[in-house]
């Protein structure tokens, strides 16, 4: 049996930065509420052929799709992982890091 068709964006790392981005409409971009959205496997088909550009033109590297919801129009991937790269809170800052009174 197929997997139903869960709304969809493509998400990828910078090739420079190594930073989480997402096909938006014209560039790849860092948000994930600026992202293109696919809401049917036709549109899935087309970003991805899109997202596979920015692969070949050395831009991105590891383009994979994201199942998210929608939100007043907003996307927000539905799993926890995604949803942690998306939020760009990867880390959280502990010992010596973490108190504002010691220098670095």
């Amino acid at each position: 049996m197929a997997k139903a068709f869960t709304t969809t964006v493509f998400a990828a790392n910078d090739l420079i930065g190594g930073d989480s981005v997402y096909l938006g409409a014209d560039a790849w971009v860092r948000d994930i509420s600026m992202a293109e959205v696919a809401g049917d496997p036709a549109e899935a088909e087309a970003l991805a052929a899109r997202a596979a550009l920015g692969e070949r033109a050395n831009i991105v590297v590891g383009v994979y799709a994201v199942d998210v919801s929608l939100a007043d129009g907003t996307p927000w991937p539905v799993t926890r992982r995604e949803q942690i790269k998306a939020s760009r809170s990867t880390t959280i800052p502990v010992g010596p890091a973490a108190r504002l009174d010691v220098a670095a």
